[in-house]
């Protein structure tokens, strides 16, 4: 594994020097790729009356602001989505993006796939966190669309992406993400950004792929601290309170 690198800006100019390729037709027939349309509509009345049969609690000390969202919050919140919610438009909405499914190692992987009209665009795939999911990129991609070409996966068991079975690691996800970029999609070169989880598989996906994989930006840093006799071993004496959290993270 090479060391993390860490770009915080991605820019043409530092991609340069990784061109990438692409097929023709810029997708390998072999995955099953094919459109997918968002349809959740069946869903929405067991949602609404799910929400308006909920009895919530007139008040209570655990609805203090400092101890999570208020009453009055969670009230005006249910209030919209049984009288103001409009799914069909939200639902047409993210139908305008291009979104995508590919069969994978024997994985429905989703994705919504926009590609950007320069032909210097660098292509850009984007990993959510949990919980999260590919709509928390979805506000970028207009910002983007200029410079780069935007690729946002579901994780594997996310929205509409497979569930994986119980043995799967955060490096499978990132091999199956390379695969889509490199033999799905045709891009030799890319850029990876993650946030939260995602950022784990970021950098899975720079650390065992770094000849594709060409710049990195993570938002959170997927690393563990070191054990008390690590720490031991180099001579690091630690403060009681580090002591008890150094204690607390190898439970």
């Amino acid at each position: 594994m090479r060391p993390f690198l860490s770009i915080p800006f991605l820019t043409s100019s530092l991609f340069l020097v990784t061109a990438y390729s692409m097929s023709r037709d810029g997708k390998d027939s072999s995955f099953n790729l094919k459109p997918f349309t968002v349809d959740l509509s069946d869903g929405v009345p067991h949602m609404i009356d799910l929400a308006e049969r909920t009895k919530l609690p007139t008040n209570g000390d655990y609805f203090d602001p400092n101890a999570g969202i208020s009453l009055e919050t969670l009230q005006s919140l249910r209030k919209e989505l049984i009288e103001n919610f409009d799914w069909d438009a939200e639902q047409q909405k993210l139908n305008e993006l291009h979104h995508f499914t590919a069969e994978i190692e024997n994985q429905t992987i989703h994705f919504i796939h926009q590609r950007s009209h320069n032909p210097k665009a660098i292509p850009l795939i984007f990993n959510h966190g949990w919980p999260g999911s590919f709509l928390e990129f979805i506000p970028l991609i207009e910002k983007l669309k200029d410079d780069f070409h935007i690729i946002i996966p579901s994780l594997p068991g996310f929205t509409f992406s497979s569930a994986p079975p119980p043995t799967w690691t955060v490096d499978d996800t990132a091999r199956l993400f390379n695969t889509l970029m490199t033999k799905v999609l045709g891009y030799s070169k890319y850029a990876v950004y993650g946030t939260d989880w995602g950022s784990c598989v970021a950098y899975s996906l720079y650390a065992n792929f770094n000849t594709s994989v060409r710049l990195a930006h993570l938002s959170f840093l997927p690393f563990v601290p070191l054990y008390r006799a690590q720490l031991a071993a180099e001579g690091i004496k630690l403060s009681p309170l580090e002591e008890f959290e150094a204690q607390l993270a190898e439970e």
